[in-house]
């Protein structure tokens, strides 16, 4: 299964839709207007709420974020050393451990769930954050996609933090 997931052209809340190849909609991703957490959730298209994902408020040298089922149940918690060379997550989770690693740039990521590989998200050079997330077919598409914007909320995070350092 593939899906390319933009964030909308003008949106205050951070929105972004998710797509099929064939630019059918299949989620939503809503942003709030104003939060420290960079909070977002994934909703079906009927507005259905299935994750909520957000950044943890606090943090020394490792940049966190939580996802949440419908329920309020932490189902998966990322991590990201403050000082890397390349990107690479590691997820405690509900399906198990999972593992995302980028090349250098950041416009490259293997998923791997359990040591296997099952996915794969690159990034497309824009005006506007878009991706493109190819997953198996037999796994839950909108857990997959808040782990994208899990850490597309963490990338904005370090460019912020870096932008207003210099």
């Amino acid at each position: 299964m593939q899906v390319s997931i933009r964030n909308k052209w003008i949106s205050l809340r951070g929105g972004s839709t998710v797509k099929d190849m064939n630019e059918k909609d299949v989620l939503y991703v809503k942003g709030k207007f104003w939060t420290f957490t960079r909070k977002k959730f994934v909703q079906d298209m009927k507005g259905n709420t299935l994750y909520t994902v957000r950044n943890k408020f606090w943090r020394l040298f490792v940049r966190k974020a939580m996802v949440y089922d419908k329920e309020g149940n932490r189902v998966a918690y990322l991590k990201k050393k403050f000082f890397s060379v390349h990107d690479r997550y590691l997820i405690d989770s509900s399906k198990g451990q999972i593992e995302i690693k980028g090349n250098i740039f950041c416009f490259d990521y293997h998923i791997s769930l359990k040591g296997k590989e099952i996915g794969h998200v690159s990034r497309k050079i824009s005006l506007r954050d878009s991706f493109i997330l190819t997953i198996d077919d037999d796994q839950d598409l909108a857990f997959w996609v808040a782990l994208v914007i899990a850490i597309d909320n963490i990338t904005d995070q370090r460019r912020q933090d870096n932008s207003s350092n210099n």
